[in-house]
Parts: structure tokens; sequence; C-alpha cells
């Protein structure tokens, strides 16, 4: 009988990134050695330690794509799924935030460390359309719909779990 992997749980927080004016979405594309094909997700991570959802998603705003938030922005959604990565299985738990902006440069010029989650190879900013029209893999998987749905929508007055 095979053992099976180690498993853990991991607290994490992303940002749908849209452009004011253009409602266009920023997405890094994202490359791991112990995956076939790359995918398209947005910026975020996991948790350190005493930290909170809201100051994780500044932070991992601040190193993958250079945006400083000075806001507090909406929790539209919560994610959870399961990956494995190095022979570990994770259990990712996500809450994921609206933020709003004028369209920027990204850069990842604040990230001092790419080598736990992988390597971010581009940045792209996307238009719903697109993300709907596309076969590229995303993360998550429905993305296009779901910003879709949060355009014609609004903010939910309670996340979402997607």
């Amino acid at each position: 009988m095979k053992t099976p992997p180690p498993r853990q749980t991991r607290q994490a927080a992303r940002a749908v990134v849209l452009t004011e004016r253009t409602s266009q979405v920023l997405l890094l594309r994202h490359q791991r050695p112990d995956r076939a094909g790359d995918f398209w997700l947005l910026p975020g991570g996991g948790r350190k330690r005493g930290e909170s959802s809201l100051n994780t998603v500044r932070r991992e705003l601040w190193e993958e794509t250079g945006l400083a938030l000075d806001h507090r922005p909406p929790l539209v959604w919560k994610r959870k799924h399961t990956f494995a990565r190095a022979g570990l299985v994770t259990e990712q738990h996500e809450d994921i935030y609206l933020v709003r902006t004028a369209s920027f440069q990204p850069t990842s010029a604040n990230n001092a460390d790419l080598s736990e989650v992988g390597i971010f190879v581009e940045f792209r900013w996307w238009a719903v359309e697109e993300a709907l029209a596309s076969e590229e893999a995303f993360g998550p998987r429905n993305l296009g719909r779901l910003l879709a749905n949060l355009l014609a929508l609004g903010v939910p007055a309670s996340p979402l779990y997607v």
C-alpha cells in the first residue's frame, strides 16, 4: 500500500486588480517546474504568522506588482483549492479582495524570494471578454465568468465562495 503524501493547510489572500476605467484585470503568468504548462493567476499569496488577510494582500500586492494599497478593499470571494507541490499536498484557503486602480506598469522588483512559489514570467492586463474567450489556464479556473458576474452584479453583500 502506497503512503499518501503529507498534507498541510495554508491561508492566503489575493486581489482582483481591476483598472478603474476599462475594467481590465491584472494577472501573472506563473510557471512551475512540477506542473505541465503555465497558468494565469491573481496576485497574492500565503499569510505569514500573525498576519491578517488584509495585511497579506497589501504585502503581496507590493511584492508582486509594486502596487501600494492605501485603502481597505472589499472582500468579494473566498476560495478553497488543493494542489500538490514537491511531494506535499496543500489545501489553500484564499480571501480574494477587489482592488480598483488606475492602470500602472507592474513590477516584481519588490519581491525578494520567488523560489517558494515558482516563477512569474509575465504580467498582463486582460479584458474580461479576453479571459472569457481564452483557452489559457486560470486560477480560479472559471475566472472569466467570475469577473463578468462581478462587473455585472457589483460587490456582493458578503463574500461568495468560488
